[in-house]
């Protein structure tokens, strides 16, 4: 196919990992080198011998001229049972384009429909959606007072229009018996050019008028059919199969990660696949749940009226009491309700077939087909900084090393049994008593790693993180009763607002169990390491665990609606604080995260939001950045707070006592990288002498060469931290700009030291999630420094 002089393309590859042998749906975004492929430029995919495959492309992003920085794909691929099947996207003026055979079909006359072969989705007074004219699809909540709560639609659109894939999107809300909204839903469904799978999404939006919490007893997806049903069948090992009846009610009950059981019939077994069938006179419809039994409690029901998926399902209270300890699991329930945090927006990933099978549905439903662009030419286009492919020369002992690491993260999830409804996709431990809610920044690490393997085993695990922080860990919606209970922690300068993020906290956000209860846990566990008021981390106002960069990177992979607005809404929280000038990003020993994580938040809203305002915003941080730095040593210097100096007591403190005066050195790196993401988006002449000044004052204040380790912090009695990621990636980013060779000689000597050290752990018990976040941040890029050199 004939392409106009200045072509170019990226291969790009879809690997199977599930063993299904099928046609099935690839959606994912592709960069783009900047000014490859100019505004206008036509996209065609071609596959291994060259012919044109039927594929529909979106914009998601340009560069600075207007030219494509990411392009969103939708087309399929039919790759062997784990195998891969390989493509090649081309660019220019196109002239022709292939067609699929069966397009994907969009009409507005009556509601709106969305079709394709026998597959179509419509809107319908008597439920959410139509199946082909064969069932109903229904979201059905029951409140605390056991009252049937059906969602009801005020507004439905169609969200994309294409031939090889349409989605609409319904949104309303679940109102009582007597007309009183509770909280709101919406609802995307996507169908796929001449396929019989197709896609439902349904999401919670937990935003009710009062009230901290909502309480939930049931949360159904309710498949109705409108012809008899003759079978079902409900997947597991044991399941269950037979007809159903007026009398009878089939119901498998995933109890926890490790335990189901079968009501209606004797029956229990483990992990539950999640997937159903159900048949009445024109077919079998199957239908699955991602991540079924990751996301316990979760159940699947039948009888001759309805289907049942049961995402919040009933309970008798104390059915998950054997899950300890209770600040690790039971904030989700109480008696036999659930509760959810107003601001929380919950999301289930189903999918259906109207060609049966569930078994195979559920594979891919878990494992889907995702494309792939070739690690090189990926990381070529400078999406994601400074590193080097999996497989290129020097980068064998590193591989082998990263990828132990990501094996160690999964192995702590699996053994510490990190699973369940609000807590699948994070990970657990951090004092002990918390959930991460991803600090450092997880989804960044594994999707780094993903674009440098291109195994698409990361991205599975970078998805669930991402989409956990950004469905529960952000704050979307804030009512009079959530500022109340917030304004123990509030002030003037940071008011409570959609946009603030938790950071690692009991219960994942608050407000489940009274202060003075986490409190008491907190001392009695000596988590203040004898500070009678130990931070209890319950508030989303430290902006010191803020992070945006994986999810903003989850977005440009996948075209994520939800995703793109949960940055955007972080962003513009962010933006207002700096602009506002009355929240202090200085003058305070923690003001080096705050300042820099901030700065690394605001590149995250960049990425996907490229606007002078959100550039402006980062400037008036690095202004208080290079504010403080001291002009002599070319650190930042203040009186070091208990933890950090441990040398003056706390009564002594009250008397005025001085502490030992200057920073820990994490922090002073989190400040020198948020200015280094800064001055690569802008080039601001002033950072590179306040990071080369600032590493200097780094090493000269806290690295100890005779272990070859950083002490905590100024204080000359803290001890070594080892080689926290965020100062790696400080020294890499200062060598990087200013090649200064002593930086570099510390740095390897440091890198060498912890390559060491983590090899020589790496068959003892796996870290928590916390761990990996350190090892790897800035790892990637110490490593392609050390074999490549400088940029």
């Amino acid at each position: 196919m004939p392409l106009a002089h200045g072509q170019s393309f990226v291969d790009i590859s879809v690997k199977e990992l599930a063993g299904l042998d099928i046609q099935r749906a690839v959606t994912g975004g592709i960069p783009i080198e900047k000014g490859s492929a100019p505004k206008g430029s036509h996209f065609v995919l071609f596959d291994q011998n060259d012919n044109p495959v039927p594929c529909q492309n979106e914009i998601l992003a340009t560069w600075e001229d207007g030219s494509a920085r990411w392009v969103l794909l939708d087309f399929q691929a039919k790759p062997h049972a784990k195998k891969a099947s390989h493509f090649r996207l081309k660019w220019g003026t196109v002239v022709k384009k292939a067609q699929p055979s069966t397009a994907v079909r969009v009409s507005k006359n009556q509601g709106i429909a969305i079709s394709s072969g026998n597959v179509k989705l419509a809107t319908t007074p008597e439920a959410l959606l139509r199946i082909s004219d064969r069932f109903d699809v229904k979201l059905v909540m029951k409140n605390k007072s056991k009252e049937r709560c059906e969602a009801t639609v005020t507004s439905s659109k169609v969200e994309t229009n294409g031939e090889m894939r349409s989605t609409m999107i319904l949104s309303g809300s679940f109102n009582n018996p007597a007309g009183k909204r509770m909280v709101d839903f919406r609802l995307r469904a996507s169908v796929f050019a001449g396929l019989e799978q197709f896609y439902i999404e349904p999401q919670l939006l937990v935003n009710a008028d009062t009230g901290i919490i909502a309480y939930i007893d049931d949360l159904s997806f309710e498949i109705v059919p409108l012809n008899p049903l003759r079978k079902a069948t409900i997947g597991g090992d044991p399941g269950w199969v037979g007809k159903p009846t007026e009398n009878q009610t089939a119901k498998l009950f995933q109890v926890d990660d490790e335990n189901y059981t079968i009501e209606g019939s004797a029956g229990k077994g483990s992990k539950a696949p999640g997937w159903m069938e159900i048949s009445d006179r024109k077919g079998t419809l199957s239908f699955a749940l991602k991540d079924f039994w990751q996301q316990w409690p979760k159940s699947l029901e039948v009888n001759d009226k309805v289907a049942k998926l049961g995402l919040l399902p009933e309970f008798e209270e104390g059915a998950f009491a054997h899950m300890v300890p209770w600040y690790k699991y039971d904030y989700l329930f109480e008696e036999d309700s659930y509760r959810l945090r107003v601001g929380q927006a919950r999301r289930w990933q189903i999918w259906l077939d109207l060609s049966g099978d569930g078994a195979s549905l559920a594979k891919s439903a878990n494992q889907r087909l995702i494309p792939i662009p070739d690690p090189t030419q990926a990381i070529h286009t400078g999406e994601w900084g400074f590193i080097a492919a999996a497989g290129s020369e020097g980068m064998a002992a590193y591989d082998d090393w990263a990828e132990n690491q990501f094996e160690g993260y999964r192995r702590s999830i699996q053994e510490q049994r990190d699973y369940g409804a609000m807590n699948w996709g994070d990970w657990w431990g951090e004092r002990g008593v918390n959930w991460g809610n991803h600090e450092y920044d997880t989804p960044l690490h594994i999707l780094t790693q993903f674009v440098r393997t291109g195994d698409p085993k990361y991205f599975y695990v970078a998805e669930e993180s991402a989409r956990h922080l950004s469905e529960v860990d952000v704050v979307h919606f804030v009512n009079d009763d959530l500022k109340e209970y917030f304004s123990k922690w509030e002030s003037k300068s940071y008011p409570s607002r959609p946009g603030m993020v938790h950071e690692h906290s009991i219960g994942h956000v608050g407000g489940f169990h009274p202060v003075e209860k986490v409190k008491k846990l907190y001392v009695d566990l000596d988590i203040g390491k004898g500070n009678p008021n130990p931070y209890l981390c319950l508030d989303p106002f430290n902006l010191g665990h803020i992070f945006t960069l994986g999810m903003s990177y989850y977005y440009l992979l996948t075209g994520d609606p939800w995703m793109k607005e949960t940055v955007n809404r972080i962003g513009d929280n962010l933006i207002k604080l700096a602009e506002d000038r009355t929240y202090k990003f200085k003058g305070g020993s923690h003001s080096g995260r705050i300042n820099g994580w901030t700065m690394l938040a605001l590149a995250g809203e960049y990425n996907i939001n490229p606007t002078k305002r959100c550039l402006n915003a980062m400037k008036h941080l690095a202004d208080d950045a290079l504010a403080e730095q001291n002009a002599h040593s070319g650190g930042w210097l203040y009186s070091l707070p208990w933890g950090h100096c441990n040398c003056v007591s706390i009564e002594d403190r009250k008397k005025g006592v001085p502490s030992h005066v200057g920073e820990a050195g994490f922090i002073s790196s989190i400040r020198l990288n948020g200015l280094s993401y800064y001055y690569r988006l802008t080039g601001d002449e002033r950072i590179p002498q306040s990071l080369l000044r600032g590493v200097n004052h780094l090493n000269n204040d806290t690295w100890v060469e005779e272990i070859s380790q950083w002490r905590y912090t100024s204080c000359p009695a803290s001890n070594p931290i080892g080689q926290m990621g965020v100062t790696i990636m400080t020294l890499v980013n200062s060598v990087n700009i200013n090649k200064d060779p002593e930086q570099l000689r510390i740095l390897k000597k440091a890198w060498e030291a912890k390559f060491e050290r983590n090899l020589k752990n790496s068959g003892n018990r796996p870290g928590m999630g916390k761990s990996y976040g350190i090892r790897m941040y800035g790892s990637p890029e110490a490593m392609n420094l050390f074999v490549n050199g400088t940029q």
